[in-house]
């Protein structure tokens, strides 16, 4: 078989979308377009090809250089290959480990769209399979395990939920957390609306996104992060940009229909106890249309609570960026987004939805809401191989291991202190 290292674009995306067990987005072209754009990283989309010229494996480069240091590669959730092929993975590591060392790099890390074990909803090994051979198959060829992280040390997520999509509507909505479908039925008694947006509503993400970000004290990035990613990827028709509205003064109008319509049933109840329901509900309408008058008075016409940035690509769907207000969450217009947009990855052939990453230690870590967030929509706990480094110069590699966790640390220290400069 022969390695290649500039594969076609259309031959290379062709391969990786179709591939039936490790096509990721983040393996795809689009990706490496986006990573040149925003992070100044330089792709390679290299392969190997059978003696038909066929790709029976591949993956997206992105060489990065860091000062003073050689290059280093990184291949975000590959390699796109049966891992599981021994000498397949064998030969593909030979080629890009020569690839690497031509390019004078000093590792190519991977973190690999393989599940380690399955595990129950606390993240315990529930007797089901066990992929740990993968992990030693690497290891074998020389890969270093770097941990079984628990949180969001890594490049990506080691954990995350996914939400199998092949069940029927009401399978999977059977699924959701009760009181989560109990919101998105009561959010049509609202005038929500959920639409798709497009490159001018990036800056509402943005806004949306950095609102969320101060309320769990978490780092965001900058618009133009949010405004490349949208704008080379939906131009492939990979990316959606889901937002919530509210319109205060027609959720007026409705709640008073409402009433209205409560009004005229109550003559013809007799039963005390209905009654009594009844005269709840009225003092029920009666604050919320005093609430949303408030608010009409405030905002005109649609107010923008919630966007969520979701990508498609081959038989997946991730909801990747998300961020909301909590102004009229009486509206319960966040649960509606996430459960259209779930419903739309149904209906457009996606065969699950990833939700892009939570914790692996819910039952004692600060990031416990989120986790339990993301758990209501039914999704099945995943955990991840990790990630591995290929050494190709060993003092370089020490070296740069050794000063990395220190450069990271002043890069975070110094964003939050420009963070809260900026309040």
């Amino acid at each position: 078989m022969n390695f290649v290292t500039d594969v076609n674009l259309n031959k290379f995306d062709g391969f990786v979308r179709s591939h039936p067990l490790k096509s990721h987005f983040m393996q795809s072209a689009a990706w490496g377009e986006f990573s040149r754009a925003e992070k100044g990283l330089t792709p390679h989309y290299v392969g190997l090809e059978d003696e038909s010229g066929a790709l029976v494996a591949a993956a997206l480069v992105l060489e990065r250089k860091p000062p003073i240091f050689p290059s280093y590669f990184y291949c975000p959730r590959g390699y796109v290959i049966d891992f599981f092929d021994e000498a397949l993975l064998a030969e593909f590591t030979a080629g890009i480990r020569a690839f690497a060392r031509a390019r004078g790099a000093m590792f190519i890390k991977l973190d690999p769209d393989v599940e380690r074990r399955s595990i129950d909803l606390e993240g315990n090994a529930d007797g089901g399979f066990s992929n740990e051979r993968v992990i030693e198959s690497l290891k074998s060829l020389g890969y270093r395990h770097r941990s079984f992280n628990m949180g969001f040390e890594g490049r990506q997520p080691r954990f995350t939920f996914r939400i199998d999509l092949s069940r029927d509507k009401s399978a999977i909505e059977k699924a959701i957390v009760g009181n989560v479908m109990k919101n998105v039925r009561k959010s049509y008694s609202y005038a929500v609306t959920v639409s798709h947006g497009t490159s001018a509503d990036v800056p509402e993400l943005h806004r949306l996104i950095s609102l969320t970000s101060e309320r769990d004290e978490f780092v965001g990035y900058n618009e133009s992060y949010y405004q490349n990613f949208f704008d080379i990827l939906s131009k492939r028709d990979m990316a959606t940009l889901y937002l919530g509205r509210v319109n205060p003064k027609k959720t007026v109008e409705m709640l008073k229909t409402a009433l209205a319509e409560l009004l005229e049933k109550r003559k013809q109840l007799k039963r005390e106890g209905v009654l009594n329901e009844s005269y709840l509900s009225e003092q029920r309408l009666l604050k919320e249309i005093a609430l949303f008058e408030e608010y009409a008075k405030k905002y005109e016409g649609d107010v923008t609570i919630s966007a969520h940035l979701v990508v498609r690509y081959g038989d997946k769907a991730w909801a990747v960026h998300a961020g909301s207000d909590k102004l009229m969450s009486e509206s319960f217009v966040n649960n509606r987004v996430y459960y259209e947009k779930l419903m739309e990855a149904k209906e457009s052939g996606a065969r699950v939805l990833d939700q892009f990453g939570t914790i692996g230690n819910p039952s004692d870590s600060p990031l416990k809401s989120l986790h339990e967030f993301k758990r209501q929509f039914g999704g099945r706990y995943v955990e991840f191989i990790g990630e591995f480094d290929l050494v190709t110069k060993p003092f370089w590699y020490f070296v740069y291991e050794k000063l990395l966790p220190l450069y990271r640390n002043i890069r975070i220290d110094l964003k939050l202190r420009h963070k809260k400069g900026t309040k």
